[in-house]
């Protein structure tokens, strides 16, 4: 590595191509008046396997397309191996390797930032964000919109079990909802998806793409941005690495950071913005002392039902399983429909976990595959059965994200907390059983050929021990760069990092909590929002 440095200059600069970082880089640049500057760690887009929509089962191993996170050994969770956290490496993110799903969560998860302070950010407040992204192939109505570059569609399940788990649901007692983005979140039913003409809609596709034939857009790859650079506690550009070479960008704007919540507290860190005593130890200079980088993390803490399949018609990943597949992909390559053109995770619910609860407070997933570890076992994958995820949607639980000690630049520290609050413990509990009543209903018995995972037990605590073996996550990390109006908050309410100026961090990280659903959606909607409080500054 040369220690030289060549510098260039830009009106904005904007870390990382994630979702949130795509839809900026198209709106900072759509008036041809800025000069932009996109950097990504990471490579191109994740091509073909990216855009099939089963295909992401492809980057679950990928360190090319993955950063392939671990959290930090914790002995009360999975032995102490850490958790295994995907997140995607390319343009687009992780929507160039999520199951696509399409998500805002509760009204109430919004009003409840407005009521803490986070003034702008209310349900009502973001809901014109949300169409603006929205392309929906539903049409236009007081929750939707047509005309967005986020293209949304309807894809009827394709597997059996995936349409008989809606009966299921339906049995039990869940209402259908033919809309999880309407009017109320409870119910069950099949999901909408970023899914248009067979291929997937994520942010580089619905965003940057479309944006890159602008001369006032400069999108750099490959470039790992070490830290931002300051003036007399003004932003005024970033430090990176390309190719063994060490460059200096600089801004005369602004630097938006939107990193995502592992990554953006972590260059805040390396730029010596965050708890002062913290970055003492770690030799970093401090340029603000601001105690919250990096904690409150969320995340939805799931478990992953597994049930053997007895029709033996989902998916499997054996030589004769992958063979089965030919004629799919065939089907796909000349008509981009069929098996291959649908997400995994076709179909869900949301639930309240106990009546004491008054909304939705877990998810299901359905898969017609088996998985562990947050998909980086395969081995389930060899046998015939399908998976019921139980995901908490509201964990009162926090964890926290450090820098690496031996080695700042690479992966972080990430401690989760999961199931550290007795509540969530039982909220999780409650939702698993629940779940477990669903799948025992008349429309699966042809296909429940009996739980493998968990056990049968009679008592709460020889549940949560199963549980706390085989736990895993829902890819949703929040929080870790907190929006808020007090001075702890890292981000202001209109993102902008506290004791600096002209920094706005700009992805989930600035979630005050996690909201109740898939997190892709929201993210989206908090760029689009960020991106006009840029130009209103401007």
């Amino acid at each position: 590595m040369t220690s030289a440095y060549r510098q260039h200059h830009y009106d904005y600069i904007i870390v990382g191509a994630g979702s949130a970082g795509c839809v900026l880089a198209n709106r900072l640049s759509a008036d041809g008046r800025h000069r932009v500057l996109l950097l990504e760690a990471g490579p191109g887009a994740g091509g073909f396997f990216s855009s099939m929509p089963s295909g992401f089962a492809r980057f679950m191993h990928s360190r090319k397309f993955n950063w392939l996170y671990r959290s930090h050994p914790d002995r009360a969770l999975r032995d102490g191996q850490g958790l295994y956290t995907p997140r995607g490496k390319m343009l687009g993110g992780s929507s160039g390797i999520n199951a696509m799903i399409y998500t805002r969560g509760l009204a109430s998860d919004y009003d409840r930032w407005a009521a803490n302070g986070c003034s702008g950010w209310s349900y009502n407040d973001l809901l014109p964000y949300f169409k603006k992204a929205e392309g929906n192939q539903r049409g236009k109505d007081c929750y939707h919109n047509d005309e967005g570059p986020l293209r949304v569609s309807d894809v009827a399940p394709w597997y059996p079990v995936s349409k008989q788990f809606l009966g299921a649901c339906g049995e039990y007692g869940l209402p259908y909802n033919a809309d999880f983005n309407g009017a109320q979140l409870e119910g069950y039913g099949a999901y909408q998806f970023t899914i248009a003409d067979g291929k997937r809609c994520g942010a580089y596709d619905a965003y940057l793409k479309p944006a890159l034939k602008r001369a006032n857009l400069v999108v750099l790859n490959e470039c790992l941005t070490e830290r931002v650079l300051f003036s007399k506690r003004t932003a005024n550009g970033v430090c990176y690495r390309r190719g063994g070479h060490r460059y200096v960008a600089t801004a005369g704007k602004e630097v938006i950071l939107a990193s995502g919540a592992f990554n953006s507290p972590q260059i805040l860190l390396r730029s010596g913005i965050g708890p002062a005593a913290e970055l003492q130890q770690s030799g970093i200079e401090l340029i603000a002392d601001s105690p919250d980088v990096g904690n409150n993390l969320q995340e939805h803490v799931d478990i992953s039902i597994h049930v053997k399949n007895a029709r033996r018609d989902g998916m499997t990943l054996t030589p004769f399983g992958l063979l089965k597949l030919t004629p799919a992909l065939i089907r796909y390559l000349l008509t981009k429909d069929g098996q291959l053109a649908h997400s995994l995770a076709e179909v869900g619910a949301f639930y309240r976990s106990s009546a004491a609860v008054a909304e939705p407070d877990i998810q299901l997933h359905l898969l017609p595959v088996m998985f562990n570890d947050s998909g980086y076992d395969w081995w389930p994958t060899l046998k015939h059965g399908f998976t019921c995820h139980v995901c908490l949607l509201r964990p009162r639980s926090r964890g926290k994200v450090r820098l690496n000690p031996q080695d700042p630049l690479g992966s972080p520290r990430i401690d989760y907390g999961f199931l550290t609050d007795s509540a969530d413990q039982q909220d999780l509990l409650n939702g698993i059983r629940k779940a477990l009543d669903i799948l025992q209903q008349p429309s699966l018995q042809h296909h429940n050929g009996g739980i493998l995972f968990p056990r049968p037990a009679d008592d709460d605590a020889e549940l949560l021990a199963q549980v706390r073996q085989q736990c895993g996550l829902i890819y949703h990390p929040t929080s870790t760069c907190r929006m808020g109006a007090d001075s702890r908050s890292v981000v202001d309410e209109c993102l902008r990092v506290r004791g600096v100026s002209q920094l706005r961090v700009i992805d989930a990280s600035i979630m005050p909590t996690v909201i109740s659903g898939n997190t892709n959606a929201p993210t989206i909607a908090i760029a689009e929002k960020g991106a006009d409080l840029i130009k209103a500054d401007a």
